[in-house]
């Protein structure tokens, strides 16, 4: 049985959560088309607030004590002014998908905050937006869905919204 938890990330544990945000990074340049950097990683833009400022709310994601993920949460002033929370980044490595962790580790999360959410994607990228859209109907959650785009490293970017409301 597997049983999910979650762990805060701290200055203490910066150093395992960096090189997690590597990882998903990499995965992520399918959909987003970032080249990797000189060093042959991907460049991160400064990360370090996610571990000192208290308005975001930073999570590893744990199985039996092994650390298989992360999810990021942020809160005002990093959100959209309609919205109290944003869950940024939510990464389970491969090994671990489609057992529910990401699902427990979310629902963990709504019952930490309620509120206002809004959750972004690529629209590109297919398993992300299956994922959301049945936890959010599973939760029968009125959602709203906003369509958008990003740009990086110069190429623009289709991106998906996702609003909805949370009261554990």
């Amino acid at each position: 049985m597997m049983k999910t938890q979650l762990q805060q990330i701290t200055n203490a544990n910066k150093e395992q959560f960096v090189n997690l945000f590597n990882y998903y990074l990499y995965e992520l340049s399918a959909y987003s088309q970032e080249e990797i950097g000189t060093e042959g990683t991907f460049e991160m833009e400064d990360i370090s607030p996610y571990y000192k400022d208290d308005r975001l709310h930073p999570y590893f994601i744990k199985v039996n004590e092994k650390i298989v993920g992360f999810i990021l949460v942020t809160s005002p002033p990093y959100v959209a002014e309609d919205v109290d929370y944003s869950v940024q980044e939510l990464f389970v490595l491969p090994k671990y998908r489609g057992t529910n962790i990401a699902k427990d580790a979310v629902m963990q999360i709504f019952k930490l905050f309620s509120g206002r959410y809004d959750v972004g994607m690529f629209k590109s990228n297919a398993k992300a937006v299956k994922f959301w859209t049945k936890l959010i109907s599973s939760l029968d959650l009125p959602v709203v869905v906003e369509e958008g785009f990003t740009k990086i490293q110069g190429n623009v970017m289709p991106t998906l919204g996702m609003k909805f409301t949370v009261s554990c």
